[in-house]
């Protein structure tokens, strides 16, 4: 069958002929002049009733009339539009199910090409000393349109940004290691976008903020040795006199050790300790480390 290139329709416009419109018009204004002015009195009310359903009964037949003829008047068109919605829904139909069809193929290819990615992402990452499974595939590679040249020099580019990444992060592990600060909150920053520079000073103002409130906490802890102190006569050899309650004092230090030797050495160290007669004040517990 030939392609249809038009489809033909004959179509007259329709007339309604209407000769007694003006004298309708003019019965319907006569009518209405009837009722204004007209007031609901005990004399006038049924004749108010009366007037109101005269107007109603030649309300509902002009109602009627044009009812009638415009039900006479849709007929034909309802019959056309309703044989070429039934036709437009045959062909929506088809072209969805067409849809489906194109799209089943079209994923399917573009399953084959992310093979086909994976592939090379597989073969490239030893080389750039990666895992494989951090490289994202982004959807252009898997465009037919896209050249195996790009694919294959974007790869490389996504495998040295993430080289650089693991360097940096090792770097980052280090510095943190150094100076005993948790290492995940400066390599989320690194993974968000921030150069190492810019990561390293985030560490350094992080120590600078440390080591001040270190210093305001020895400087506390000095001005309350010190308030202590005021009322206390120094004897010498460490030992302090209340002045006011006349108690023996005794002026101490206190410092915290981490300690890395052998089982023996250890052992060693803690009978002097205990020998010695220093208080231990707390201690944790042995932790084996190879070296």
């Amino acid at each position: 069958m030939e392609p249809l290139k038009k489809i033909e329709v004959n179509f007259t416009p329709g007339t309604i002929e209407f000769p007694s419109a003006d004298r309708l018009k003019l019965y319907v204004n006569e009518t209405l002049e009837k009722t204004k002015g007209l007031v609901a009195t005990d004399d006038s009310i049924k004749a108010t009733k009366a007037s109101r359903t005269e107007v109603n009964k030649l309300e509902k037949s002009i109602a009627d009339v044009r009812k009638r003829y415009k039900k006479a008047w849709n007929e034909p068109f309802s019959a056309f539009e309703s044989s070429l919605k039934e036709l437009e829904g045959d062909c929506k139909a088809a072209s969805q199910e067409l849809k489906e069809t194109i799209d089943s193929f079209e994923n399917q290819q573009k399953e084959e090409r992310r093979k086909v990615v994976q592939g090379l992402i597989d073969e490239m990452a030893p080389n750039y000393g990666v895992s494989a499974d951090k490289i994202e595939i982004i959807d252009k590679w898997l465009l037919k349109s896209t050249a195996k040249k790009t694919i294959l020099e974007e790869i490389a580019e996504s495998m040295k940004t993430l080289q650089r990444l693991n360097a940096e992060k090792a770097q980052v592990e280090k510095l943190c290691l150094k100076h005993g600060l948790p290492a995940e909150r400066y390599i989320d920053l690194l993974q968000r976008g921030m150069t190492y520079i810019e990561v390293e000073q985030v560490i350094e103002g992080d120590l600078r903020k440390q080591e001040e409130v270190a210093d305001l906490f020895k400087q506390r802890k000095a001005a309350e040795v010190a308030a202590q102190k005021v009322g206390m006569v120094d004897v010498g050899d460490g030992k302090l006199i209340d002045t006011e309650t006349g108690e023996l004092k005794h002026e101490l230090q206190r410092v915290s050790l981490e300690l890395q030797g052998t089982k023996e050495q250890i052992d060693d160290i803690a009978r002097y300790i205990v020998k010695s007669g220093v208080k231990i004040v707390s201690s944790s517990e042995r932790e084996t480390v190879i070296e």
